[in-house]
């Protein structure tokens, strides 16, 4: 599973930028392993007939164990055999909800809305607010109908410019509305793009963070420059060509999921009984790999005296 990165669910709206990151990532390969179905190996009946006969053995495991009076191992099998069932028993519950959010943007999840702003997590229905609190990655939440959980997925860079004047405003394409700033995140293609009227720029931030500005109509290029790695919050500087300035800005970008309460209980349960089922392994394996070491050459036990 993780060699083989499994895609979220096509009508997910991260769904395109995972297949353009995967898509780098693998080149070629891309569409004969997809065609085996290797991004999608939850769905298919060779894993499911997997964690089948994994259930079986744990049972089978489990039976033995309390047959030979082996407590640890049978709590193990029993635990592990546990997880599999309380796993299969969560698919017929609502799937989860996510969605990846940099700080000022917001997205559809569902039938609600969903933004993030500094410190600040919404969720809104027609335009009415239904959940909101302070946002705190890394610990369940409780927002609205759902649990809210949600860890740093990645960063993208806020983008500013300046000109001669002061301050000037930047579009997301060449018709969309003017914004004094915008994060540039990559899209389905593995590019984003920015365009400086004033200037007659198009600016273009390709994978791996390699930013170009080329001259509107021309193509001709203005300035290129592969980015440094920024860590959230610091800012890049750069003086271009004419007097105009680039400001940009690492934003770090944030996976959030949303889960009813059954479903992040069923989740919860499910990893309690899987880690409880390895603890207990851990206590049948670990004494008698330590009695097999003491009875080692080197390590025998004294005998009686001889004669």
């Amino acid at each position: 599973m993780l060699l083989a990165s499994q895609a979220p669910e096509p009508r997910d709206p991260a769904y395109g930028l995972w297949v353009a990151r995967a898509r780098l990532r693998f080149g070629a390969l891309f569409d004969p392993l997809e065609r085996l179905g290797l991004w999608a190996l939850r769905e298919t009946p060779g894993w499911r007939l997997a964690w089948a006969a994994l259930g079986l053995s744990l049972l089978v495991h489990a039976l033995e164990a309390a047959a030979a009076r082996r407590r640890w191992a049978a709590l193990s099998a029993a635990a592990l055999l546990g997880a599999i069932l309380v796993g299969i028993a969560g698919e017929a519950l609502p799937p989860p909800l996510s969605v990846s959010l940099a700080p000022g943007e917001g997205r559809s999840v569902g039938a609600f809305w969903l933004t993030l702003e500094e410190g600040r997590i919404v969720l809104w229905e027609q335009g009415n607010p239904v959940g909101g609190l302070t946002f705190a990655p890394n610990r369940p939440l409780r927002l609205g109908p759902y649990i809210a959980l949600a860890w740093r997925e990645g960063a993208v860079l806020e983008l500013r410019a300046a000109g001669p004047e002061g301050p000037l405003t930047l579009r997301a394409a060449l018709d969309a509305p003017p914004v004094s700033s915008l994060l540039l995140r990559p899209s389905p293609e593995g590019e984003a793009f920015a365009a400086l009227p004033q200037a007659g720029w198009i600016l273009r931030l390709s994978l791996p963070r390699t930013l170009t500005v080329f001259r509107e109509g021309t193509g001709e290029v203005v300035w290129q420059e592969a980015l440094p790695l920024l860590r959230d919050g610091e800012t890049l500087e750069r003086a271009l060509p004419g007097g105009y300035a680039l400001a940009l800005t690492a934003r770090p970008v944030y996976r959030i999921v949303l889960l009813s309460p059954l479903a992040f209980a069923q989740w919860v349960l499910s990893g309690a009984m899987a880690l409880i089922g390895l603890l207990a392994g851990a206590l049948q394996i670990l004494p008698a790999a330590f009695a097999r070491r003491s009875r080692s050459p080197g390590h025998a036990e004294p005998g009686p005296p001889t004669a």
